[in-house]
């Protein structure tokens, strides 16, 4: 057992976490505000639960910064989200405090429910925020745990970016009743009283309906009883004096426990208290403006601003996102157009159909989504939107290597996932200027749904990437002996190494190919066999990708022909810079001239 809490320890410790936040994270980039609200409710957890003994998961992992520095990480601390360095989110191979991996969002409260059953002589934690409640993962988890998991915890952390912003003084005053012993004592004994008779459960359900409404009034967002949890809160998540009284209280209490805790995004940091959204996740910052260095127009950006020329040609362009309408570059749109930009927030699964209820009603739909998010909805794009073929544009933003987010966010899956799913074009344009071209044509697609792929980073320009055609490859460079394939990213990494193929004598013919699916069979049936040596470059899952599509086909048309493909060999990718892992994996500078070439003199051999 731990000895009685020091609470102005606490206090001081918490300013001192706070500046090692700012400054690390100036550097390395990552999720600030997030963090930052959470050291109060961070340092009470661990004085009153005992980790790795009691478990404790954070949803979405991005705010357990805290959590690794008072679990032995603080040493390291520094190397945050830098390649061999700590990890940006939960991840039980980097800690053993850390019980399940949560990238994602709505995860943990499923993860933690059967953690909890397996370890019954533990208390099991779950932190998670007020968007990622509302995911429809966290809801099914919550129905499912009502009543039944006697050892968890459930801590919603309220820091008003989305639920319970009239949550007051009033209510801080109930939520402190509802948690003493008084209220608990009372509680208990009069529903005791009351089960003996009819005309006592009567009375009692009475009392109980009595009970719920006071606590909506109060607490009109929060869960409440009714999902079978005991409900302790609102407690203010800067004090620490409230938080480990309510912990403590907890902490002997058979669950499920519910505890609503309202907290303040970004709290200690000026910039990120005035503008939570851009310090949510961000890069590295100058800590004395706040201000972050400009990396050029972004492929999001080119796609945001031709997004905003759309809604004023056309009133039946509408864009649909899922918390990350910035992100995806729907800003200036979403002000220009509030009715037809669509924030459907962690539901993508939703999103995704509610677009299909937009397309079969005529509309034009732009559903923008991170790749990695993306594959939450796989059942919805099968199901509602591949097989009634609906006009649909799915943004895929993000795709290839994401970086310095690791394994839980890299987008190396879309390709093969489109290319599973019936009815779908798969379009991965490879500069600014044919993505806007692809735009423009997919605004009066209509033969069904089509994905367009774009990687993170700035946009730049391809000479000869114009006059996009849908299942048309381009010819960039014409020379003989090898071909070489690019789509979308990848055109510009192989054309980036052209001089050192040709000092290598492993220059040729170099191929844009923004179109994944359909192929360009004329192309492959006139072209292929004039080569010796032909290469698919592609930044993505080799395993179900693009190369591999070109594999089956030329075996179904028995064209006699070697492929090689340079795509990424493992779904495991660990976080580090973007340039950092595509070099490393093979997919540019050196080592992917290297991979060439080590191709080729395999084929001799």
């Amino acid at each position: 057992m731990k000895g009685r809490i020091d609470i102005d320890r606490l206090k001081n410790e918490s300013s001192k976490i706070r500046e090692l936040l700012i400054e690390t994270i100036s550097k390395t980039g990552g999720h600030l505000a997030p963090n930052l609200g959470v050291v109060e409710l961070t340092q009470a957890l661990h004085e009153v639960f005992q980790s790795p003994k009691d478990k404790i998961l954070f949803d979405v992992g991005h705010q357990s910064y805290v959590h690794k520095l008072l679990t032995g990480r603080k040493e390291n601390f520094s190397s945050l989200r830098q390649k061999n360095g700590i990890g940006p989110f939960m991840d039980p191979r980097e800690s053993e405090h850390d019980p399940f991996i949560t990238g994602h969002a709505g995860s943990a409260l499923s993860a933690g429910a059967g953690i909890a059953m397996a370890n019954p002589e533990s208390k099991v934690v779950v932190v998670i925020g007020d968007a990622s409640i509302s995911n429809g993962h966290s809801m099914e988890a919550l129905n499912n745990i009502g009543g039944k998991i006697k050892n968890l915890v459930v801590i919603l952390n309220d820091n008003e970016m989305s639920i319970g912003k009239n949550v007051g003084s009033l209510s801080r005053f109930f939520g402190k009743l509802i948690a003493s012993d008084l209220y608990l004592n009372m509680r208990n004994d009069i529903k005791g009283v009351m089960n003996k008779g009819k005309i006592g459960k009567k009375v009692n359900r009475v009392l109980e309906r009595m009970e719920v409404s006071v606590k909506q009034f109060f607490l009109p967002l929060s869960i409440s009883e009714a999902l079978g949890f005991t409900f302790l809160g609102v407690v203010d998540g800067h004090n620490l004096d409230e938080l480990v009284e309510v912990l403590e209280k907890a902490k002997t209490l058979e669950g499920p426990i519910f505890i609503h805790v309202k907290t303040q995004k970004g709290k200690g940091y000026h910039f990120a208290e005035e503008n939570k959204e851009k310090f949510h996740g961000i890069a590295p910052f100058d800590v004395a403006t706040g201000s972050v260095k400009s990396s050029g127009k972004s492929f999001s950006k080119v796609f945001g601003d031709t997004m905003v020329e759309f809604g004023k040609e056309d009133k039946d362009v509408y864009c649909i996102s899922a918390g990350m309408i910035k992100g995806t570059g729907l800003g200036e749109f979403q002000e220009a157009f509030p009715e037809r930009c669509i924030d459907v927030g962690i539901s993508e699964g939703h999103g995704v159909s509610f677009a299909g209820g937009l397309g079969i009603s005529g509309k034009k739909p732009y559903v923008a989504i991170y790749s990695t998010f993306l594959q939450r909805a796989y059942g919805q794009l099968i199901h509602d939107i591949s097989i009634q073929k609906l006009p649909v544009k799915f943004i895929v933003d993000r795709a290839g290597i994401v970086g310095e987010d690791g394994k839980t966010h890299q987008g190396i899956y879309d390709i093969g996932m489109f290319l599973q799913i019936p009815n779908f074009a798969v379009v991965a344009p490879s500069s600014a200027q044919e993505l806007e071209e692809v735009l423009k044509f997919s605004k009066e697609y209509k033969k069904g749904p089509i994905a367009i792929r774009f990687p993170r980073g700035s946009a730049y320009e391809i000479p000869g990437t114009e006059n996009f055609q849908l299942g048309k490859w381009k010819t960039i460079r014409e020379k003989n002996k090898n071909l070489y394939i690019g789509t979308g990213s990848m055109l510009k990494e192989i054309l980036s190494v052209e001089e050192e193929l040709k000092r290598r004598g492993l220059e040729g013919t170099i191929i844009g190919a923004s179109t994944i699916k359909p192929l360009d069979e004329e192309f492959i049936l006139s072209q292929f066999k004039k080569y010796e040596n032909i290469f698919i470059l592609e930044e993505g899952y080799r395993y179900g990708g693009f190369g591999n599509s070109i594999l089956d086909y030329i075996n179904r048309e028995n064209i006699d022909c070697k492929i090689n493909i340079i795509a990424l060999d493992t779904g495991y990718i660990p976080h580090g810079t973007r340039d950092e892992l595509l070099r490393e994996y093979g997919l540019r500078g050196e080592k992917l001239v290297d991979r060439i070439e080590g191709s080729i003199n395999a084929n001799k051999k």
